[in-house]
């Protein structure tokens, strides 16, 4: 997310983080993406994030993805399922999916930190300041984080961990 807490611009675009994405090649790493991912074995996001994505490829090999709608009739390709995040969790657990991924959507991140899907909480903040744009979460209840660790990224990226603790 950028400094001021969105995660795209006014128009939902995320190409505001392709200058990160090239330092980080340049850099001749990824970032630490590739140990992040390696032990992820579902996703949950948001229909527009599932869109979105979608229209990249899917990057993300052959992982599920759970996305969180009110269109519960909602499918596509990598779906396992659609609907409501109480949907969601039911199927993740059937599944027996431990390592999900919660991306994309400030509705998402906060129904899902609601329901109580987060274990641990990695942000990575971004050198820039958006002004406006989509927020990383949508408001909601208050939640008490424990800072676990945090790193400097190349390109001034700085990652940010922290156990919830309600």
């Amino acid at each position: 997310m950028s400094l001021d807490g969105f995660i795209a611009d006014a128009n939902g675009s995320v190409a505001w983080l392709d200058p990160f994405n090239k330092v980080l090649a340049s850099d001749g790493g990824d970032g630490g993406y590739g140990d992040f991912i390696a032990p992820i074995d579902a996703l949950i996001m948001g229909r527009t994030t599932y869109q979105q994505v979608m229209g990249w490829g899917w990057p993300y090999e052959k992982r599920p993805s759970y996305v969180l709608t009110r269109n519960t009739g909602f499918t596509g390709d990598h779906i396992a399922a659609a609907g409501d995040i109480n949907i969601l969790r039911a199927a993740i657990e059937g599944a027996g999916h431990n390592n999900v991924w919660i991306m994309g959507g400030g509705e998402t991140q906060r129904a899902a930190l609601d329901a109580g899907l987060f274990d641990t909480l990695r942000v990575f903040i971004m050198p820039t300041l958006l002004g406006q744009g989509l927020p990383c979460f949508a408001p909601g209840k208050q939640h008490n984080l424990k800072l676990t660790s945090s790193e400097q990224k190349p390109g001034g990226i700085l990652q940010i961990d922290y156990d919830i603790e309600d």
